[in-house]
């Protein structure tokens, strides 16, 4: 869900590859935001008009964000194993991700909006599908 309740953005293959789309939560003004090669997972943040996801690249994944004011997206993991299931901090300003960027092991980690302070921050197991508390 957008911040203000009004929007929903969801996972289509309805072109031919998963894409990101929006839809009014009165089912109307449907629009395709992204042109990956694969997006999936969209998560939209609480704070601002950006909507987190994680978009094929190669043989992985990585985790992009679409400024949806600006119709622009923005990388923020680049290739450093699968990165994947983005979740925005409910202040908006970090994201966490499952990834296997320290080995075949996914593990969660965490990162600012801007893709700067990459922190671990799960180092046993295989750890999947992060959420942050509220």
């Amino acid at each position: 869900w957008s911040p203000s309740g009004e929007q929903i953005a969801f996972t289509s293959d309805r072109t031919g590859t998963p894409q990101i789309w929006v839809i009014g939560a009165d089912g109307l003004n449907l629009r395709r935001l992204t042109s990956e090669s694969y997006a999936d997972r969209p998560t939209w943040s609480p704070a601002a008009n950006e909507i987190a996801f994680a978009s094929r690249t190669g043989t992985y994944y990585d985790i992009k964000i679409f400024e949806v004011d600006k119709g622009t997206t923005r990388q923020i993991t680049f290739g450093e194993g699968s990165n994947e299931s983005p979740a925005w901090a409910p202040n908006g300003k970090h994201l966490a991700f499952m990834s296997t960027r320290a080995g075949r092991a996914s593990q969660i980690f965490t990162v600012d909006r801007d893709g700067r302070n990459l922190r671990q921050v799960t180092r046993d197991g295989n750890n999947f599908t992060p959420n942050w508390s509220q």
